[in-house]
């Protein structure tokens, strides 16, 4: 059977999550920030010192760059429509620790194919 729980404390679990969800969309465009900035670095000779010399971007680096812009741009536009935070292959709910390390997964660890070492 389902807990009734107090108006009340469905308000406070609402704005709980709506300060993570602030918290998250401040690390997505934080993120975002830094990577467009990483992506135009590597998409342009640059000179490096000492000694002075032009550096030509590599192709896995503006594809690494581009890749993440991508991917935070996708985690973005989820936000924006409500499906953010949900494993877009198994729809799970992921957790806020993973969130918080990497904003922009759209995979919950399952469907990632990620395990855990057990001690």
């Amino acid at each position: 059977m389902a807990e009734i729980r107090s108006p009340g404390s469905l308000m406070e679990e609402c704005r709980q999550y709506d300060a993570q969800l602030s918290e998250l969309r401040m690390l997505l465009d934080e993120r975002l920030h830094a990577a467009r900035a990483e992506l135009a670095l590597a998409s342009e000779p640059h000179e490096v010192t000492p000694p002075v010399a032009w550096v030509r971007p590599s192709a896995e680096a503006v594809r690494r760059a581009s890749r993440d812009v991508a991917a935070i741009e996708a985690a973005i536009e989820r936000m924006d429509l409500g499906l953010y935070g949900t494993c877009t292959e198994c729809e799970a709910f992921l957790p806020l620790d993973r969130l918080r390390l990497a904003p922009h997964v759209q995979l919950c660890a399952a469907c990632a194919g990620e395990t855990r070492m057990s001690a």
